[in-house]
């Protein structure tokens, strides 16, 4: 069930659900709308690829856990997301508050969200 079909559609949808996520907590620190566009487009870019991918190595993963949504969520929003958002944000704005603000506060918030949507294609 797990196709490549199935991983680009589930990319495209996260990918959709994450711009509006992203222009609204980037909104609330920056106030310009010139940066909010340039991380969102940006992020979303490079993250459309990086799910996909995320998803193929999750897919070939045989881990059987019941935590296995809560890794792969940490993996890909914790690791990948901090790193990457932070850069993007900070090489943007300039400003280390901006960067630790808009990072933190949407990795944690979509850390959850994650979790919830992950189960949801599972199940589908």
């Amino acid at each position: 069930m797990d196709s490549n079909l199935r991983s680009i559609a589930k990319s495209i949808v996260w990918r959709i659900i994450g711009v509006f996520w992203l222009v609204g907590i980037t909104w609330i620190f920056t106030r310009s709308w010139i940066m909010v566009s340039m991380v969102t487009f940006i992020h979303h870019a490079i993250f459309l690829v990086i799910f996909y991918l995320h998803e193929r190595v999750w897919i070939k993963s045989k881990m059987k856990s019941k935590f296995k949504y809560a890794i792969k969520a940490l993996t890909y929003e914790v690791i990948l997301g901090n790193i990457i958002l932070g850069l993007i944000t900070y090489l943007i704005t300039r400003s280390v508050k901006e960067m630790t603000c808009i990072t933190l506060v949407y990795i944690q918030s979509k850390l959850v969200l994650y979790y919830i949507y992950d189960w949801f294609w599972s199940r589908i």
